[in-house]
C-alpha cells in the first residue's frame, strides 16, 4: 500500500503544536515584474486610443497617430506607438464585429464597419484615419478566415473575408507609404498583401519599404519572416535570401540580427524554417540583439523564444538543438527578472497563440517560464540545487 504522506505531515504538525513547517523553497527563484515596462506601455497606448475613439475625438486621435508615426515613437520593447493607438481606437468596433462573425452574420458585420468608416471619413483627416478604417477591415477579414486558407472556407465566410479584405486594400491604395515616409502606412500595405492577386510578386518589395522606413522595429522584420513561409507568399529559399538582405538594411542598428529577426518570425509559426536556417549566423544575431538592447524585456523575449518556442525534443547537432542551447547563455548572462506577459504569449510548438483577452496572464506566464527553466537546468536541480537569479547574475546554490 502506498504510504499516506499527507497523514504523516498532519501527525508531525500535531506533535509540533502551533509551530508550522517552513514552506519548501522553489527550485527556481527569480523576481517577477508584472506588468513589465513594455506591457504597461502597450496597455496605456491602447487604452488612450480606445478612450479617444469612445469620445469621438477623431482629430486628436489622428494627430497623435501622425505624430507618433513621424517621430518613430516606440515602446521599450520597440513596438510602434502609432499602431498601438490605432489598435485601441478600433478595438470596440472590431470586438463587436467579431461577435457577429461568431454568430455568422456577415451583413450586420459589414454595416458596423461601414458606419465606423463613415464616421472617420467625415473628419477628412487623411492617412491616420484611413489607415484606422483599413486595419479594422483587416482584423474582421482575418476573423472570418480564421486558421483556414480562403479556398477552404464556406461560401459565406469566403465572401465576407473577401469583402473586408477588398475594402482594406482599396483604402491602402489611397496613399504612398514611401513618398509620405510613413511606416504606419507601409505596415498597412503589408497587412493587405493577401488581398493582392499575386502577393508573391510584391511581398519582398513591400517589406523592403517597411523595413527601410523603420529598421529599428523587430515586429516588421518578424512579419516579413512570417509572410515569406511557403504557406504564405514565399519559399524557404526566398526566406533565407531576404533574411540576408535585411542584414544590409539594418546592420548599423542590429549588426547581424536582421537575419535573426526574420527567422524568428518564420520559426514562431513553422518549424520547417529550421531546414534552411544558418544556425551560426542566427546565433551571432542573438548576441547582437542582446548586446545592443540588453534590457530585461529583450532578455525575456529571447529566453522565451529559445527555451519555449524552440523547446522540446531535438537531435544532437541539429539546428533546433543549437538554437535552443542559446537559452543557457541568455538566462545566465542577461535574464535577471521575469516578465510573465512575454512568456504567456510566446508561441509554443503545436499550440495556438492564446487569445488577446485571455485571463490570468501573469500566472500562466510565470508557470511557463519556471517550467522551461526547470527543464533546462534539470540535471543540477534534480540533485537538490536551486537556481537563483540575482541582479548580479545567476547562482546555483545548494538546496536548504
Amino acid at each position: 500500500m502506498r504510504p499516506n504522506r499527507y497523514a504523516d505531515q498532519r501527525a508531525l504538525r500535531a506533535r509540533l503544536g502551533t509551530a508550522t513547517l517552513p514552506p519548501l523553497r522553489p527550485r527556481v527563484e527569480i523576481a517577477v515584474r508584472a506588468p513589465g515596462p513594455d506591457a504597461a506601455q502597450r496597455a496605456d497606448h491602447i487604452a488612450r486610443g480606445r478612450h479617444l475613439a469612445r469620445q469621438e475625438a477623431w482629430d486628436e486621435l489622428a494627430e497623435l497617430i501622425a505624430a507618433a508615426d513621424r517621430g518613430g515613437q516606440l515602446t521599450d520593447g520597440l513596438f510602434p506607438v502609432a499602431l498601438l493607438l490605432a489598435q485601441g481606437a478600433r478595438s470596440d468596433v472590431v470586438q463587436a464585429a467579431r461577435e457577429l462573425v461568431r454568430r455568422g452574420e456577415p451583413k450586420t458585420a459589414r454595416a458596423i464597419l461601414a458606419a465606423f468608416r463613415a464616421a472617420l471619413e467625415d473628419e477628412d483627416a487623411g492617412p491616420p484615419l484611413d489607415g484606422l478604417a483599413a486595419l479594422a477591415h483587416v482584423d474582421v477579414a482575418l476573423s472570418w478566415r480564421g486558421a483556414s486558407a480562403p479556398a477552404q472556407l464556406s461560401a459565406q465566410r469566403r465572401a465576407a473575408y473577401a469583402w473586408h479584405m477588398g475594402e482594406a486594400r482599396a483604402l491602402a491604395d489611397r496613399h504612398d507609404a514611401f513618398e509620405a515616409g510613413s511606416s504606419y502606412w507601409a505596415a498597412l500595405r503589408c497587412a493587405v498583401l493577401e488581398a493582392d492577386p499575386a502577393p508573391a510578386a510584391r511581398v519582398a518589395d513591400d517589406y523592403e519599404d517597411l523595413v527601410e522606413l523603420a529598421p529599428e522595429v523587430p515586429a516588421h522584420m518578424m512579419a516579413l519572416g512570417h509572410d515569406l513561409r511557403p504557406r504564405r507568399f514565399g519559399s524557404w529559399e526566398m526566406l533565407d535570401s531576404q533574411a540576408r538582405r535585411v542584414i544590409g538594411q539594418t546592420c548599423d542598428i542590429w549588426g547581424m540580427a536582421g537575419y535573426t529577426w526574420v527567422y524568428i518570425g518564420a520559426l514562431e509559426r513553422d518549424a520547417g524554417a529550421l531546414r534552411r536556417v544558418d544556425a551560426e549566423l542566427f546565433t551571432e544575431g542573438l548576441h547582437d540583439i542582446l548586446q545592443r538592447h540588453p534590457t530585461q524585456d529583450m532578455a525575456n523575449r529571447m529566453a522565451a523564444f529559445t527555451g519555449l518556442t524552440l523547446g522540446g525534443p531535438s537531435d544532437p547537432g541539429s539546428a533546433r538543438r543549437r538554437l535552443g542551447d542559446a537559452f543557457g547563455w541568455i538566462t545566465q548572462d542577461y535574464l535577471r527578472e521575469l516578465h510573465p506577459e512575454i512568456w504567456a504569449n510566446a508561441p509554443s510548438p503545436g499550440r495556438p497563440l492564446p487569445p488577446e483577452d485571455s485571463q490570468d496572464t501573469v500566472r500562466r506566464g510565470r508557470v511557463r517560464a519556471i517550467s522551461t527553466m526547470a527543464e533546462y537546468y534539470a540535471p543540477a536541480l534534480d540533485v537538490g540545487r536551486r537556481l537563483v537569479f540575482t541582479p548580479d547574475g545567476v547562482r546555483m546554490l545548494k538546496g536548504d
